[in-house]
């Protein structure tokens, strides 16, 4: 009986998890998408004109941090001891 509970709890907290998870994506995009906004009213200020290379570094930064965030999302979505089914041998 006790056992039943337990699982219960658990299967509750990796909901509750899944919710949090769920909304801290949500506002990270909701920053992100923001920022975008920021940089681009900053952008358009009519005394800073906009050239091929400041408007390429400006793309460039942008697409850095969204690799990087990319990047980190996908270092902690996945477990760094996981192996493919080729590397334990078992057939594909």
């Amino acid at each position: 009986m006790e056992g039943d509970s337990l699982k219960l709890n658990f299967e509750i907290a990796l909901e509750k998890i899944d919710t949090l998870t769920q909304h801290n994506n949500q506002l990270l995009d909701t920053i992100e998408d923001l920022e975008v906004r920021l940089e681009l009213a900053k952008l358009n200020l009519p005394n800073k004109p906009e050239t091929a290379t400041t408007r390429y570094n400006d793309i460039s930064k942008e697409a850095d941090a969204a690799m990087k965030r990319f990047t980190n999302k996908l270092t902690k979505e996945i477990d760094k001891n996981a192996k493919s089914k080729q590397s334990k041998r078992q057939p594909v």
